[in-house]
C-alpha cells in the first residue's frame, strides 16, 4: 500500500510542468533586493506545488553564465529568446519580471510565458512602500502571474478574538470601577456623618472597606489597560491582514480573468 502511495506521488510530480524562474531585472533598485526577491519567488512557486521549479541559480549552473547572457541578450524578438532559453532548459513556462523604483515606492512586475503557445498566461503588478511589504504580497503576485489559484485570505479569527476579549476586559473593568466609585462615595458620606456627630464606632470596618476598594481600583485599572492593549493589537493585526487586498484584470491563455484578494 505504501509503495502505491509513493508511486502515485512520484507520477503526480512527474506530470507537473517545468517552470524556470529568471532573475528579476532591477531598475533603480539595489541589486541585492532584486536577488532576495528572486529567491523568495522561487521558494513561493515551489511551495505552491503546481510546477517543477528551475531556479535562476540552477539555470546558471546548467547553461553557464555566458550562454545565459547570450540567450537573454538577444537583439531579436524577446519572446523567441525566452523560448530558446526554455527549450535549452526543458521548461515550458518561464517566470520573469522587473523590480523598479517609483519615487518612494517599489513596483514588482511579473509575467509567465507559455513558450509552446508563445503567449503570456498571467501577469501581475504590485506596488509597495518597501521590500517587506512586497514580500508579503508575493504569494498573491505569484498566483496572478502563474494563473494558479489565489492563496486563502488571512484568517480573521485572531484579530476578532483579540478585539472581543479586549472589549470584554474593558467592560468588566468599567463595571468594577463604577461600582468602586459608588461604594467610595457611600463610605465617604458615612464617614462625614460620623465626623459631624463625633463618633467613630465603625473605624475598623471602614479600614477594611477602604483596603478592599483600593484592590478593586487596581483590578479595574489593570482590566482597562489590558483590554485597550488587546483591542489595539486586534485592530493592528486586522489592518495588517487587509494590507494585501487588491484586484486586477489578468490576461490568461483563454482570455482575461479578474484576480485578487477580497477579505
Amino acid at each position: 500500500m505504501l509503495s502505491h502511495v509513493v508511486l502515485a506521488l512520484a507520477l503526480a510530480a512527474a506530470d507537473r510542468p517545468k517552470l524556470a524562474v529568471l532573475d528579476l531585472q532591477a531598475t533603480g533598485t539595489p541589486p541585492e533586493m532584486a536577488t532576495a526577491l528572486t529567491e523568495a519567488m522561487t521558494q513561493e512557486v515551489a511551495r505552491r506545488g503546481f510546477f517543477d521549479v528551475i531556479a535562476s541559480a540552477d539555470i546558471r549552473t546548467l547553461l553557464g553564465l555566458e550562454r545565459q547572457k547570450e540567450l537573454l541578450g538577444c537583439s531579436d524578438d524577446a519572446r523567441s529568446c525566452t523560448a530558446e532559453l526554455a527549450g535549452a532548459l526543458g521548461a515550458r513556462f518561464v517566470l520573469s519580471g522587473t523590480l523598479s523604483k517609483l519615487g518612494d515606492a517599489y513596483q514588482l512586475s511579473l509575467q509567465t510565458l507559455d513558450t509552446q503557445k508563445a503567449q503570456p498566461v498571467g501577469r501581475s503588478v504590485r506596488i509597495a512602500s518597501d521590500g517587506r511589504e512586497l514580500a508579503e504580497q508575493l504569494p498573491f503576485a505569484i498566483a496572478e502571474a502563474t494563473a494558479t489559484p489565489l492563496p486563502q485570505p488571512p484568517s480573521r479569527v485572531l484579530p476578532v478574538t483579540l478585539i472581543a476579549a479586549g472589549g470584554a476586559a474593558i467592560i468588566a473593568g468599567a463595571i468594577v470601577g463604577f461600582s468602586t466609585v459608588l461604594e467610595e462615595n457611600g463610605l465617604n458620606r458615612d464617614l462625614a456623618q460620623e465626623r459631624s456627630t463625633g463618633t467613630f464606632l465603625r473605624f475598623e470596618e471602614y479600614a477594611r472597606a477602604s483596603e478592599r476598594l483600593g484592590l478593586q481600583r487596581t483590578i479595574s485599572l489593570v482590566a482597562l489597560v489590558t483590554g485597550a492593549a488587546l483591542v489595539g493589537g486586534g485592530v493592528f493585526v486586522f489592518l495588517r491582514q487587509g494590507a494585501t487586498a487588491s484586484a486586477s484584470l489578468v490576461p490568461t491563455a483563454n482570455g482575461f480573468a479578474v484576480a485578487g484578494v477580497f477579505p
